[in-house]
């Protein structure tokens, strides 16, 4: 079989295949990466690359675009592929954890080091704990690598359950082990780490513990494993290997230690009146409960705030729009960076979403109306933003249907327990994403509740918040036995409630304008 040099750019790293062998396993030969959201079945089009047209063709002479799932490699050719964002170092900055308690996991006299993590679907997190001062010294954060194999905890699991599993688990503890050597300097070794804390949905536990996640998803859905401890040597980590990996213990399938870690950040737990904890992300997790009760579900939200999908959607980083605003008629946003407009994030889809339907672009179910200057490319009605960058009437549809299952769950779990919004303290939002959301364009598109605004707390990052304090404090560690020990998990597949619940909330705002007074028409 004939082979042929491929050279992927701007990486200048060489290989050669076989003729007929798609581009993405050729990349993944090489070792470059090309994320596969739909795991490579050609439906998502997000693995886009650049090959150089072929010689044979001198009518060709612009560069061509094409899926690399779905194309073969049957000439010499450069590839050229968008690389994902550098790891950023967040904080470098000695900060005090908030505990009440200061009784390290592991206590040793010096040099006493814990690494926690927050593993993501779509991002990692870590931080470095000095775990004798209390102290919150470094922090990264990446992308999670087994992207490339599906963006959703679903596509993670098929390819789990088709072999991947050790790829999978090689792939997640290879991005924390890359996010904690950043941390690795003339004071401080990564055999220094003598704890560890893992936080993240129940896939991601399982994943990152090298066990098939396949269970999840075949009766009677329950998780292979809900605790764990290992050592260091034992975990892959590049830490001491006598050290102790403790996993946050995950209550159900879809509901996982994130969670858990997100109820002890919140304090939720601890306190007499209700309120209500919302974590915006792939999953769409949402905990209601106090010191008594303490309900959890998963909304399975789908990745439409994370940029999956979207005709122009990304991950927020440089070009990204992250807000938006109509001023008579013309539009007005900022982007991340201040660089040209490259795509739309999570933030800026939610304001998209407010404005357009508030100021008659959009319809209650999401269409265009006469008002909106659409084009149609392809079959689809596109809404320009600028020059580059569209939003459809699927891409609206998909953030509808999001939004949709995180106001469902949090109005299942609240009516289940025969109470109000009314009835709610705090509603804790959740999850790094949470902190660039605008309040009033969740409310006005029907994803958060209308109550009063003082009512909202964002956390940020509570999943690695709470594996922080975990590493640090005794009474946090049992607290998190104890709400593990007592939350009940409702499964919203098989409530009546959720059913109704969701197909009422796939309008703007709500079928029941009555719930949403500030912006009722």
């Amino acid at each position: 079989m004939a082979k042929f040099k491929v050279r992927f750019l701007p990486f200048d790293i060489h290989a050669e295949v076989s003729g007929g062998t798609l581009i993405s396993d050729a990349a993944k030969a090489a070792g470059v990466t090309i994320k596969l959201p739909c795991n490579g079945n050609g439906r998502c089009g997000r693995c886009n690359v650049i090959i150089s047209p072929k010689e044979s063709d001198p009518g060709q002479c612009n560069l061509t675009r094409v899926l690399a799932c779905q194309t073969r490699i049957d000439r010499d050719t450069d590839i050229s592929i968008e690389p994902d964002s550098k790891n950023v170092i967040a904080s470098k900055d000695h900060r005090k954890i908030r505990i009440d308690d200061l009784t390290p996991l592991v206590a040793l006299p010096k040099n006493n080091y814990g690494l926690a993590a927050d593993i993501g679907t779509t991002t990692i997190a870590v931080s470095l704990v000095d775990m004798n001062d209390g102290l919150d010294i470094y922090a990264a954060a990446g992308y999670n690598t087994q992207g490339r194999h599906g963006d959703d905890v679903l596509s993670r699991i098929e390819y789990a359950n088709d072999g991947g599993t050790d790829e999978l688990r090689e792939l997640v503890v290879g991005a924390i082990n890359d996010l904690a050597g950043s941390f690795e300097g003339d004071r401080f070794r990564t055999d220094d780490i003598n704890a560890a804390y893992i936080s993240g949905n129940t896939t991601m536990i399982h994943l990152f513990l090298g066990i098939d996640p396949s269970p999840i998803r075949r009766p009677p859905y329950e998780p292979a494993v809900k605790e764990a401890e290992i050592t260091g040597k034992e975990s892959g980590l590049r830490i001491n290997r006598n050290a102790r990996v403790i996993c946050m213990p995950s209550p159900a399938a879809y509901v996982g230690g994130d969670v858990i870690s997100d109820v002890i950040n919140s304090g939720m737990d601890t306190a007499d009146e209700l309120s209500l904890l919302i974590d915006v992300g792939t999953n769409g997790e949402v905990a209601l409960g106090n010191k008594d009760v303490m309900l959890v579900c998963s909304s399975s939200a789908g990745p439409a705030f994370e940029g999956g999908k979207m005709t122009s959607g990304m991950m927020a980083g440089p070009g990204a729009i992250d807000s938006f605003r109509i001023d008579n008629e013309k539009f007005a946003f900022t982007v991340i960076g201040g660089t040209a407009a490259k795509g739309i994030c999570g933030s800026g889809l939610i304001d998209i979403l407010a404005q357009l339907f508030l100021n008659g672009y959009i319809d209650k179910k999401g269409k265009f109306t006469d008002k909106a200057r659409t084009k149609t490319v392809g079959g689809k009605r596109l809404l320009t933003i600028t020059k580059d960058v569209f939003v459809s009437e699927d891409d609206i549809h998909d953030a509808i249907m999001t939004k949709g299952a995180i106001y469902s769950a949090s109005a299942s779990l609240i009516k289940g327990l025969g109470v109000t919004m009314n009835d709610i303290a705090n509603v804790y939002i959740a999850g790094g994403f949470g902190n660039f959301i605008n309040t009033e364009s969740a409310i006005a598109v029907g994803m958060l509740p209308d109550v009063p605004r003082e009512r909202f707390v964002y956390l940020g990052n509570a999943s690695l918040a709470g594996a922080k304090q975990a590493l640090l404090s005794s009474s946090v560690r049992s607290r998190i036995a104890e709400v593990f020990r007592r939350t009940t998990y409702v499964d919203l597949g098989s409530d009546p409630t959720f059913s109704d619940e969701y197909m009422s909330s796939l309008f703007i705002p709500h079928t029941d304008a009555s719930r949403f007074p500030t912006y009722m028409r």
